[in-house]
């Protein structure tokens, strides 16, 4: 009898840096909830996970309404930047793996690199936005143009570049404040471009079929 290959999932551990990191999941319970025709189901996942980098222990939850995933929660929570989950992560189309590593930067105590890493994921919004210009400054206001930010929006994706500008052609590690205010900026925007539309249309797909299920 072949042996069963072990459960891993992906968990952002404090441990090691705040970088996200395989956890081996040691324990499982799914809780399904079904209707009497079948059409609706409901699953809530709970795991206790060990990190495979410094063994340290978390539980997780995870949901699901008709195969849609509608949330992920990990306790202990992160004390560190790196607010979006690892679920959320996944939803951002190119631009989760460089705000991951610039988080991993953070985490590791290297301010030019974080620094060059929140530069990094405002030309990775503006590639993925298809926003054109000959700089990222017009191609930052072209967001504007094109309504997928307001103006104050931009005005704080310019205040990314110039901490990257600053990291990157003046080698001036910015501060620990300033890099914590720039991730807060960018954790919010990239809430808002990305994940919260995401998480709007999952409510939406799960609410549809509830009503499909009671037609």
């Amino acid at each position: 009898m072949a042996e069963t290959e072990p459960k891993v999932v992906k968990v952002r551990c404090d441990a090691c840096s705040g970088g996200v990191r395989n956890h081996l999941v040691v324990a499982e319970y799914i809780d399904e909830v079904v209707d009497d025709d079948g059409h609706y189901q409901e699953t809530t996942t709970y795991q206790i996970c060990r990190c495979q980098g410094c063994d340290a222990f978390r539980f997780r939850e995870e949901g699901e309404i008709c195969g849609q995933p509608v949330g992920e929660r990990v306790f202990p929570e992160s004390k560190q930047h790196g607010r979006l989950a690892v679920a959320e992560l996944e939803r951002l189309p190119g631009v989760g793996r460089v705000y991951g590593e610039t988080i991993a930067a953070f985490g590791a105590g290297a301010p030019i690199l974080t620094g060059a890493g929140l530069r990094a994921i405002v030309e990775a919004i503006c590639i993925q936005q298809k926003a054109k210009g000959k700089d990222l400054q017009e191609r930052i206001d072209a967001l504007v143009e094109t309504r997928l930010l307001a103006k104050p929006q931009a005005d704080l994706l310019h205040e990314e570049r110039y901490i990257g500008n600053s990291a990157l052609h003046e080698i001036d590690p910015p501060s620990d404040k300033h890099l914590s205010l720039g991730l807060e900026i960018i954790e919010g925007l990239l809430n808002a471009i990305y994940v919260l539309p995401t998480k709007a249309g999952e409510l939406r797909a799960a609410r549809m079929a509830r009503e499909e299920s009671r037609t």
